[in-house]
């Protein structure tokens, strides 16, 4: 389902939780992964089969790096240290009301505030604002979602079909395979594959119905859809840790256990994993590194409490390799039995005058492909590049494109947004991660989202920036 747009007051701790997966044999590979297969040994009798991966390819450096490049050694814990870059306000935003978003009196958190709007709900009106992105001459990469085709998949008692596999076919040759999502749907975008004339073909399992493009599709199977209590969800957050992170990191250090716990009070009780895949620049320590998915929250709550927010330098950012790196590096699960969310955590543009080797609209067809859906929350110094990159890949993906707001003073948007104070509706950053997916998981029990209880608590923490 396509759902309206939604604003967020949110306390950046994104989403969560633990559960556990049903003793298996090894796999012979990772789902969704290049790495080497996993082959030899007896069968795996551990909940979770990657149990003790934890980073991959170890744990990166968090030292500083200094005004000549080199590494500064940390000599303490790394909660000792502190973002070294002082943020810049977003435009439009006062600089008394932009330097304290995170740190009330005493240290105290208060919650990140933010909007959240659905682009796939106002279509035209994201192809407007992409035409006018057009008409400043700024950076982008190429990018066109015109003759977007919606397909939903659904079952025979009504209810979507997750994980469903939908071929797309064009004069009898396939064109792409897309998979869908928790809400039974799936993006197809035929400028992206050189046509937005033809007729296409969408088919799953033993049901096809033709499209052209600029519509939307339907397809009814025979088997019922929805899911049963305790089904697996992957969560990955791709964050941003360069300097001007510091605020948003903090607090998803401190209220990730307090959104696992809300999710997990879900009525669905899903079985929940989350890791997380952070990224600088080049030129920095590191460009990405990964934390594979884990069903132990104290673990991963011990690895998020590591990560320090340096480097950076120019303002775009390595989200090409990152968002191709959150695809292939985790364990991600089957996806045809598992609801797959990304949470892209960032405040700057990719580097689109950078040759890379997958460019972020090549790993938005790869996302389609496999059902992950990616929502991504701008954070305070995005600017219009970045807005524009975001939104794009929310939008290929099904996702939400979120956003800080600091009331009267503005909104992390780029100068030229067309998004109004009149688009959203306010929440905290916790409260729409949790419904975010709880709305999902409801559409596949067939209940209506209720948000579990939430406390009152606010942490606090002496770092941020």
């Amino acid at each position: 389902m396509i759902l309206p747009a939604a604003i967020v007051s949110l306390s950046l701790a994104a989403l969560a939780g633990c559960g556990s997966d049903a003793a298996t044999s090894a796999p012979t590979s990772i789902p969704g992964s290049d790495r080497p297969p996993v082959t030899g040994g007896p069968p795996v009798t551990e909940p979770d089969p990657y149990a003790g991966r934890g980073w991959i390819d170890g744990e990166p450096e968090w030292g500083v790096v200094d005004m000549e490049g080199g590494a500064m050694p940390m000599t303490g814990s790394p909660d000792e240290f502190t973002a070294s870059d002082a943020a810049e306000p977003p435009s439009g935003v006062a600089t008394d009301e932009a330097a304290a978003p995170i740190e009330g009196e005493g240290g105290q958190l208060t919650p990140l505030r933010a909007g959240s709007v659905d682009d796939n709900a106002d279509f035209p009106g994201f192809l407007e604002y992409l035409q006018r992105y057009d008409e400043l001459g700024l950076p982008a990469r190429p990018f066109d979602p015109t003759g977007r085709i919606v397909a939903t998949v659904t079952g025979a008692n009504g209810l979507p079909v997750a994980g469903a596999p939908i071929t797309v076919a064009a004069g009898g040759t396939t064109v792409t395979e897309l998979r869908t999502s928790a809400d039974g749907q799936a993006i197809f975008l035929p400028a992206e594959f050189g046509d937005t004339q033809a007729s296409y073909t969408l088919a799953s399992g033993d049901v096809s119905v033709d499209a052209m493009p600029g519509t939307d599709a339907t397809l009814t199977v025979a088997t019922d859809g929805g899911r049963a209590a305790g089904m697996p969800v992957d969560v990955l957050f791709l964050l941003d840790v360069t300097g001007s992170m510091g605020d948003e990191i903090a607090q998803l250090k401190a209220t990730i256990a307090q959104v696992s716990d809300q999710l997990l009070a879900l009525p669905q009780h899903p079985d929940i994993r989350f890791g997380m895949t952070l990224f600088r620049d080049e030129g920095d320590l590191f460009v990405t590194s990964t934390f594979d998915f884990t069903n132990d929250i104290a673990a991963f709550q011990d690895a998020l409490d590591h990560v320090e927010a340096d480097g950076g330098g120019d303002t775009p950012e390595a989200v090409d390799e990152a968002f191709a790196a959150a695809l292939s590096d985790p364990s991600w699960r089957d996806p045809a039995s598992t609801v797959q969310l990304a949470f892209l955590v960032g405040d700057a543009a990719p580097q689109v005058a950078r040759q890379v080797p997958k460019p972020y609209p090549a790993s938005i067809q790869e996302a389609a492909s496999r059902g992950i859906t990616v929502h991504v929350v701008a954070a305070s110094q995005t600017d219009d590049p970045a807005e524009h990159a975001f939104r794009e890949i929310a939008e290929g993906t099904g996702g939400r494109f979120v956003f800080l707001a600091y009331g009267a003073g503005g909104t992390a948007t780029g100068e030229h947004t067309d998004i109004a104070s009149t688009d959203y509706e306010e929440l905290s950053l916790d409260q729409l991660v949790v419904r975010l997916v709880g709305e999902e998981l409801a559409a596949l029990t067939g209940d209506t989202f209720s948000p579990p209880p939430t406390t009152s608590t606010v942490p606090t923490t002496d770092q941020g920036q």
